[in-house]
């Protein structure tokens, strides 16, 4: 029997990271971007979004682990070859932009000795701005901020006009999520149902 859902791991690590994202991306475009590097709050919001980066690294090394533990529902085509293959390369893209902005945002804030700069009190790095790593993390937040309008929009457009219940695939109420865990941390059971498959 075909799954209706995805594993709620899968689910809980999938919404944790995109609202973790959205919100980086707007935290750096809407508020670091306006306050001068010489103001003590530059530093205080770049530990904040480092904060969140950070947890941003745990869960995507959760989801990459669990993808290849756990089954996935059967693919929804749109019935247009053209926008499934389209669909696909958004996700390998979004998983792969992540991943960069990650290795970028760890590049920056060692190389900048930011953690050590904020457990002391120092100055916002201005010599960020001129690393490479730097641009690269500004060119994946494009990147990124592109990439989900198509993603959203091809989850609206299956959940609207082709009425496929996509979305509700990775919807996942809070009882779910507590029973699901409460259910492994009492009988060590999987969360779903192991397969070889490699693909979320």
């Amino acid at each position: 029997m075909s799954l209706k859902h995805h594993s709620p791991v899968i689910r809980v690590m999938h919404w944790s990271i995109a609202g973790l994202v959205i919100a980086m991306l707007a935290m750096s475009a809407f508020i670091m971007s306006k306050i001068p590097d010489a103001d003590p709050e530059k530093l205080a919001a770049a530990g904040r979004h480092m904060a969140a980066g950070l947890l941003v690294i745990l869960f995507f090394g959760i989801r990459l682990h669990m993808r290849h533990r756990v089954r996935r529902p059967p693919a929804l085509s749109s019935g247009m070859a053209w926008a499934d293959r389209l669909a696909g390369i958004v996700h390998k893209l979004l998983d792969f932009l992540v991943g960069a902005m990650i290795i970028s945002g760890v590049g920056m804030a060692l190389l900048s000795h930011l953690p050590m700069r904020i457990l002391t009190g120092g100055q916002f790095p201005v010599e960020i701005k001129t690393m490479f790593f730097h641009g690269v993390h500004v060119v994946g937040a494009w990147s990124i901020a592109a990439l989900l309008v198509l993603h959203i929009g091809g989850a609206f457009f299956h959940q609207l006009i082709l009425r496929d219940g996509l979305i509700w695939r990775m919807f996942i109420s809070p009882r779910e999520v507590f029973c699901a865990f409460a259910r492994w941390r009492e009988h060590g059971m999987p969360l779903a149902p192991r397969s070889n498959n490699n693909e979320i």
